[in-house]
C-alpha cells in the first residue's frame, strides 16, 4: 500500500522539500519580473490615494499576472509565479503535480502567450486587514498555439467573440490574498475569460 502510494503521489518530505526551494529562492530574487512584451505599464495608473497596503496587492496581483501570462513554451518556467503563494498554497500546488501540468498544456499546445495590462475593479479588506480579495481584468494576448487549443478556449469562453491568435483578450482574476510573516501572498485564486466586445 505505502509503495503505491509513493508512486502515485508526492511524499510530504518531498512536498515540504520543493516548497522550501520556492521559498529560498524568493528570498533571494527582487521579485521583478522581465516585461518586455507589455504594451502598457499599469503601474504608472497607480493612484496616490491608494493606502501602502493597496499599492502592494495590486503590485503583487500584476507580478501575477505577468507571470502567468508571459509564457513561452519553448523556454518555459512552470513555477514562474510560485514566489507570490503562501506555503499553504504552495502545498497544494506541489500536491497536485501542477508545475507538471502547466508544462504539459503549454509543449503539447504550442501556446506563446504575453502580458498586456490590468484593470482593478475591487480590495476588500478583512476586518483585521490581514485577507484581501482582489478582483481585477488582465489583458493578455496569445501570439500562437495549435487550433485545437483555440477551439477548447472558446468553449470555455462561450462567448459570440472569438478568441484567436494575436487578438488580445480579458480575464476576470479573484485572487484571496493573506498576510505571511508581514507580506502579502496569494491564498487562491479564480480566474473567467471573456473577450471585450
Amino acid at each position: 500500500m505505502k509503495g503505491r502510494e509513493r508512486r502515485g503521489k508526492m511524499s510530504k518530505l518531498n512536498i515540504i522539500q520543493k516548497v522550501l526551494e520556492v521559498i529560498q529562492e524568493s528570498t533571494v530574487s527582487d521579485g521583478t519580473i522581465n516585461n518586455n512584451c507589455g504594451k502598457a505599464d499599469s503601474r504608472a495608473a497607480t493612484l496616490t490615494n491608494d493606502t501602502e497596503d493597496e499599492q502592494l496587492i495590486k503590485g503583487l496581483s500584476r507580478d501575477f499576472a505577468k507571470a502567468i501570462n508571459n509564457r513561452d513554451f519553448e523556454r518555459l518556467d512552470g513555477r514562474a509565479e510560485y514566489h507570490l503563494y503562501t506555503v499553504d498554497h504552495l502545498i497544494e500546488l506541489f500536491k497536485n503535480n501542477d508545475e507538471q501540468s502547466t508544462i504539459k498544456l503549454f509543449i503539447e499546445n504550442k501556446i506563446k502567450s504575453k502580458y498586456e495590462d490590468c484593470e482593478f475593479l475591487s480590495i476588500t479588506f478583512s476586518v483585521d486587514l490581514e485577507q484581501a480579495e482582489v478582483v481585477y481584468n488582465v489583458r493578455t494576448c496569445v501570439v500562437s498555439a495549435v487550433d485545437k487549443y483555440f477551439k477548447e478556449l472558446n468553449k470555455k469562453n462561450n462567448k459570440k467573440n472569438r478568441i484567436s491568435a494575436g487578438i488580445p483578450f480579458r480575464t476576470k482574476y479573484e485572487l484571496l490574498v493573506k498576510k505571511e510573516k508581514g507580506t502579502w501572498k496569494i491564498d487562491k485564486y479564480k480566474s473567467s475569460e471573456y473577450r471585450n466586445p
